[in-house]
């Protein structure tokens, strides 16, 4: 599948990483966001990792982590396509600036769902934050973005390479030490 098989609807957000649109497969009409990320610029290492990520969300199957149902690679740039989830936590908080306690709890355990999901499979985030959690139909919180996450080998107990936003950062990685999967479970809780 490729790109002629979507509806590119609107622009929807837009970072260094480049561009996502709200789109609709054709002939299901359903609902899904566009990553578009341009391969100008960037190293050969740059484009290994936008492979790993993609190849480490096209594993992931939880109902508290957004769904890739597609993907695809042109000369010019890749495409991931996911499910589309309307709200994100970043903006909710910027408008409402505070949640319900209930709310807040919701959120928690789903978060804590899709950390415990991710961590049994080895794999570590490194990028908590408001703006990579989403919140799709019936309140179901969708975490995204795993352009940062790293997948633990078998042996690996500590991981060194420093990644995420400092706000949400944990000490071990703010002062360059040795981390592990904890490292979420901080930045989850300077979330809440």
């Amino acid at each position: 599948m490729g790109v002629e098989n979507y509806h590119v609807i609107e622009l929807v957000g837009e970072g260094s990483f480049g561009k996502v649109y709200k789109g609709r497969r054709k002939y299901t009409g359903q609902t899904v966001a566009m990553k578009f990320i341009p391969k100008h610029g960037k190293s050969e290492k740059d484009i290994h990792n936008l492979r790993q990520e993609i190849e480490i969300l096209r594993k992931l199957k939880h109902e508290n982590i957004i769904e890739m149902l597609d993907s695809f690679e042109s000369p010019q740039e890749f495409c991931v396509v996911t499910e589309f989830a309307q709200g994100e936590l970043f903006e909710i908080l910027e408008d409402d600036k505070s949640l319900p306690e209930e709310q807040v709890q919701a959120i928690a355990k789903q978060l804590v769902r899709a950390l415990h999901y991710l961590h049994s499979n080895r794999i570590i985030h490194r990028d908590m934050k408001p703006q990579n959690i989403l919140i799709g139909a019936g309140s179901i919180v969708k975490l995204c973005d795993f352009g940062f996450a790293r997948a633990m080998s078998t042996n690996t107990v500590v991981l060194r390479s420093i990644k995420g936003t400092p706000l949400y950062m944990a000490p071990e990685l703010v002062r360059e030490q040795p981390y592990n999967h904890t490292a979420d479970l901080w930045s989850l809780g300077v979330i809440l």
